[in-house]
């Protein structure tokens, strides 16, 4: 319990951080510093980035865009698709945000061994399942709190 309330402490500070620094959720900060590092990706690969469902981080693009932060427009590449860019203001909050503790979780888990990967994933659903806690959508840390 003492790592769960450590992780939880952490990511419920760093987003209040985030919130007083550039006016951004913790949410709205990961996805605005993974469109930066991926710019022009698609909606669904921001998702896959971010470990979230598509749906989800389309309504923090949507904020994003909303704040002038982002914008979505026809990928050059490919006409069929939407490339997700930054703004010059969305830039600028970036580059004075630092990394949030849910970037620096998700920098940690995609570091771990496959095994210890998977040993982990196992052990967090058989956690939430014997809790009774996975009725509820799976949504990015605290950003539910915000509808």
């Amino acid at each position: 319990m003492e790592s769960l309330r450590r992780i939880v402490q952490a990511l419920r500070q760093s987003a209040l951080h985030s919130e007083t620094v550039s006016g951004l959720t913790g949410a709205q900060a990961l996805v605005l510093r993974t469109i930066g590092d991926h710019e022009g990706a698609s909606v669904n690969d921001l998702a896959a980035a971010t470990f979230t469902h598509q749906s989800t981080v389309s309504e923090v693009i949507a904020k994003l865009e909303a704040r002038g932060l982002a914008r979505r427009a026809r990928s050059p590449e490919d006409g069929r698709k939407t490339a997700v860019t930054l703004t010059p203001e969305g830039r600028q909050i970036l580059a004075a945000s630092p990394p949030t503790a849910n970037e620096k979780l998700m920098k940690a888990v995609t570091g771990l061994p496959p095994d210890t990967l998977a040993q982990l994933a196992a052990t967090l659903h058989a956690l939430t399942t014997a809790a009774g806690l996975t009725q509820a959508p799976a949504r990015m840390f605290f950003e539910d709190d915000r509808n």
